[in-house]
């Protein structure tokens, strides 16, 4: 088997069976580290979403939240910018798409942005909606501590923004403070009024820890696949080797036929036959 293993087409089987390998290896390796994320992203809800709120300036200065400070509820008092709502499409509420309400909130001497919640698309991605406006006035509100969204380099008309970017909101309002932070609405008040457009609140995010954890164990159990398929590939190769070649020094059949199936034995062994001369062959000698 050694020397049918290094032949080149075998080492060459050998050779992508091994990458094959080490691609599962990184594949379910990357999966982990999702799986993690998630896991770390669920113990952040469990752990701070419904605990008793703190004053945001207890958190100051807003350094880059750490994974296990988001969903951090705090409290905060000021007013917000009637009529500078930012929109954040293709968000998501009940299968409906539609978008997130950024309204600029200033406290304390620092403006951020509070995300007060969802409102249905208009007739057409490129409009607007009507949207109801924030309680005018000082406002005492409870919310949850998020870390910005990452750009993603979408050029869309204003107010729309692609993502919570933090600087692109701050391209559009510039009084926004540099901390890479925002407030997801609990609870304020006065509370809002209803009105014709009323922006609903957010849901609690999911808890769910998703397929990661199980695709990374799938990866990893078929890193030796295609090494197992080149050694039972060989094995079997050998074997029809070894049936075609027969017992050593005879002829590869059985005594009772059994390996001739097409009678080529029995052909060789059978006498052969003399030629029957004709009259007329005679004749012509």
């Amino acid at each position: 088997m050694l020397r049918l293993w290094l032949t080149r087409r075998w080492l060459l089987g050998t050779l992508i069976g091994i990458l094959f390998a080490v691609a599962c290896f990184y594949l379910g390796l990357w999966q982990w580290h999702r799986h993690v994320e998630q896991r770390t992203k669920v113990e952040a809800i469990g752990a701070n979403y419904d605990a008793v709120p703190v004053p945001l300036t207890r958190l100051e200065p807003l350094r880059p939240l750490t994974p296990e400070q988001q969903w951090t509820r705090v409290t905060l008092t000021g007013t917000y910018a009637a009529g500078q709502d930012l929109l954040v499409r293709n968000r998501t509420l009940d299968q409906t798409v539609g978008f997130e309400v950024l309204t600029p909130f200033t406290t304390d001497g620092r403006t951020i942005l509070v995300d007060r919640g969802w409102v249905a698309n208009a007739q057409n991605a490129e409009t607007a909606p009507p949207v109801d406006p924030p309680p005018s006035g000082q406002v005492a509100l409870t919310g949850w501590l998020r870390t910005g969204e990452p750009q993603l380099g979408r050029d869309l008309p204003p107010p729309q923004l692609a993502s919570i970017s933090i600087a692109d909101a701050r391209a559009l309002r510039p009084e926004l403070a540099a901390d890479d932070v925002y407030v997801v609405l609990g609870a304020q008040q006065p509370p809002v009024l209803a009105g014709e457009h009323p922006v609903l609140p957010l849901p609690r995010p999911e808890e769910d820890l998703g397929p990661h954890q199980a695709y990374a164990y799938q990866w990893w159990l078929f890193m030796p696949g295609a090494l197992v398929f080149v050694v039972l590939a060989m094995r079997r190769e050998l074997a029809a080797g070894e049936a075609g070649d027969g017992p050593a020094g005879g002829d590869g059949w059985d005594a009772d036929g059994a390996g001739d199936p097409d009678g080529r034995r029995a052909a060789a062994r059978r006498p052969v036959k003399a030629k029957k001369v004709r009259i007329w062959d005679e004749e012509d000698a």
